[in-house]
């Protein structure tokens, strides 16, 4: 018998008709991450255990109540909710100074400060295998390599897997080490977006991709950053000839007597016009898009000027005639030209472009659920906000941010966190180490990183490892899109990692050890201390900053007699222990305040609610 293959919410389906049948059989993970009603949406949550399993059956919608809020610029309050909101959908976590930076702002400030992107190109990856396989062209330890390239194809291999590693683990240190803008963030969007997979460019067919693909990824990457909030259309040309991506997707092959119509068929599908129903391209526009697409070919990739140059004689010279939907578009012959007039066609068609593109921002940074109300308030008018600016991004992302809609209380707490929110956004929350001791040790360094995007990579999301060309399911595919991250074997996996940070843990590389455990004492001292002593006020402002959900005063309650008192029924068992460390620092005093705190923001952590944004 073949296998068979159930989607994730078939299989729950089945798991919940079971479970109907035989009560004492329940799931905790379901049970977890069943959903509760919060202002407008629905949203996971772990306080609500008693909750009917049939109710569930028969609930197949996310949205309970019309969220009818549009572009219109935000006028309410400003205050922590708001700031924390905006800083984790436009960066991974938060510090706490950006929170106290923004908070002084105001929205608009604050807005204005987060997409003011510094195109500065950070430090490039470097040498950071020496030690252990020292590299094929003699590159010195510490040195960039980004230009380095091997001549010959019979050589460099192991070196370009190590470089490869390495682009991974350079990148996510820049999500950890981001500023306060919105760069990194918008990074992952276009690469999840218009991606590439690294270990297949590695790969290719091509002689010399093995020994020289990590140079072009991180050229593909960089491409990404440098335009984070830049022109889509240019975006668009320029990623087009990008050598990374005529491997990936195979244009490298396409010639005028063996077409190829993979990436003539994904820039249209996935990356300008979208699938939705207005999206009315045919097979064969993908055929004559195809053979517009001929000729183009990466040259002297065993070079540092690798190029990807249109080459005459591979190119096919028929007129290429489209349908209907491009107004019956005719390209003719005029060699490299065409590419052009294929993208100007694409953005002609302005309506399909910029109402897709917006509705991928608006599932990346607002929510998944796109109805009716939303397709009209939000998507229609910041689509033709987007066309209005000439395919510039950043006056749409100036005008989503800015929103009513974007502070809408039913779009907050809503959001399932990726594993780079999870991952990123917890260490740069609790001032983690991610960053070792000496700046010089690149192989501690890009150890340390490689070991939490292998830990990603258990969640299901790692930099550089993209499951297939549409990007992660989460961030695309219906009806389930960010509850995709969570199973049972990720979720465990997300809340192993966060007990091990809380307890602490040792990377060892190269001689030097990096200690992994928050400093609880330190992330509590960031309050003010009359905050700190009492603990009716630490628990609400460790919840404010942790879950993005306000918690009732009965569950605050509780939560602090098991943590903060130890299950006494008096604050003065917590502000009496707190008083006494901040008189006597010594190692009693210490440990009384340290376990106990500990407890409190473990016990956050835990919450399911915890793992949304």
């Amino acid at each position: 018998m073949g296998n068979i293959t159930l989607t994730r919410r078939a299989l729950f389906t089945k798991l919940i008709k079971k479970l109907l049948v035989n009560a004492q059989e329940k799931d905790p993970l379901f049970e977890k991450y069943s959903r509760k009603i919060y202002t407008g949406r629905r949203y996971s949550s772990l306080t609500n255990p008693k909750r009917n399993l049939a109710a569930k059956l028969g609930q197949e919608t996310e949205r309970v109540t019309n969220v009818t809020s549009g572009l219109a610029a935000y006028t309410g309050t400003w205050g922590t909710s708001e700031a924390l909101h905006l800083l984790k959908r436009t960066g991974f976590g938060f510090k706490k100074a950006d929170v106290d930076t923004i908070l002084n702002l105001g929205m608009n400030q604050a807005v204005n400060l987060i997409l003011t992107v510094d195109n500065t190109p950070p430090a490039p990856p470097v040498n950071h295998y020496e030690n252990e396989n020292p590299d094929e062209n003699g590159l010195p330890y510490g040195a960039d390599w980004t230009n380095n390239a091997f001549a010959a194809n019979d050589v460099g291999g192991d070196t370009n897997g190590n470089r490869t590693s390495g682009l991974s683990s350079w990148s996510l240190g820049l999500a950890f080490n981001q500023d306060i803008t919105i760069r990194e963030k918008m990074t992952l969007f276009w690469y999840h977006f218009i991606p590439v997979d690294f270990e297949f460019v590695k790969q290719s067919s091509n002689e010399y991709c093995n020994s020289n693909s990590a140079r072009i990824c991180y050229k593909y990457m960089k491409m990404f950053r440098d335009n984070a909030t830049g022109n889509y259309k240019s975006l668009i040309r320029s990623m087009a000839t990008q050598p990374a991506m005529m491997f990936y997707l195979n244009n490298q092959a396409n010639t005028k007597t063996a077409p190829d119509e993979n990436f003539a068929r994904e820039v249209m599908e996935l990356f300008t016009l979208g699938k939705d129903e207005d999206s009315q391209y045919t097979e064969a526009d993908v055929i004559q898009a195809a053979k517009v697409l001929t000729g183009w070919r990466v040259q002297n990739l065993n070079t540092t000027t690798e190029a990807t140059n249109f080459i005459d004689n591979l190119h096919d010279t028929s007129t290429k005639k489209f349908s209907s939907f491009f107004n019956n578009t005719v390209i003719p012959n005029i060699g490299a030209g065409e590419l052009d007039l294929f993208i100007d066609m694409i953005f002609a068609k302005s309506k399909v472009v910029s109402e897709y593109i917006c509705r991928r921002l608006y599932r990346f940074f607002v929510y998944y659920d796109i109805d009716a109300n939303i397709e009209a308030n939000v998507i229609v008018p910041l689509a033709q906000h987007f066309v209005a600016n000439n395919w510039n991004i950043l006056p749409v992302l100036d005008k989503l941010f800015k929103s009513e809609h974007f502070f809408d209380m039913a779009n907050r707490g809503v959001y399932i966190k990726s594993p780079l929110d999870v991952i990123v956004g917890t260490m740069r929350t609790f001032n983690l180490n991610y960053n070792v001791e000496d700046i010089a040790n690149y192989e501690a360094q890009y150890h340390l990183w490689n070991q939490f995007n292998y830990a990603m990579y258990d969640m299901q999301q790692s930099i550089g490892a993209i499951p297939n060309v549409a990007g992660w399911q989460a961030f695309y595919q219906k009806p389930s899109f960010h509850e995709y991250w969570i199973n049972s074997n990720s979720i465990q996996r997300r809340y192993g990692l966060i007990d091990y940070l809380f307890y602490g843990f040792d990377i060892e590389k190269n001689g030097l050890t990096t200690r992994m455990e928050v400093d609880v004492i330190a992330y509590v001292k960031q309050f003010p201390n009359a905050v700190c002593e009492d603990p009716n006020l630490l628990v609400n402002e460790c919840l404010q900053y942790l879950v993005p959900i306000d918690f009732s005063i009965n569950a605050k309650n509780a939560i602090k007699t098991q943590t903060l008192l130890t299950g006494q029924d008096s604050d003065k068992y917590w502000s009496g222990a707190w008083r006494s460390y901040i008189a006597n620092p010594n190692e009693m005093t210490l440990s009384i305040v340290r376990t106990r705190i500990r407890s409190l923001l473990l016990t956050i952590v835990e919450f399911a609610e915890y793992q949304l944004m």
